[in-house]
């Protein structure tokens, strides 16, 4: 996660220490207890469509009259 996001998931947010991972919790029933308890939402969300890359503007030197020229979306 550190490498990812930046962020040491085991640095204490109070003291900066470190944590230590004392169990793992893989029932699921447990986990929607947990979360129901915690007030978040226990269903899975449902996946969506991927997107189109984005649209790169590119971009043209008209040297008759020194001036960049917008060409199209690429």
């Amino acid at each position: 996660m550190r490498r990812t996001f930046g962020r040491d998931v085991l640095a204490c947010p109070r003291c900066g220490g470190r944590l230590r991972l004392i169990a793992l919790i893989d029932d699921e029933a447990v986990i929607e207890r947990i979360l129901r308890h915690l007030g978040l939402p226990t269903e899975i969300p449902a996946s969506q469509p991927a997107r189109a890359p984005p649209l790169i503007k590119t971009c043209s030197f008209n040297q008759d009259q020194d001036i960049a020229v917008l060409d199209s979306y690429a």
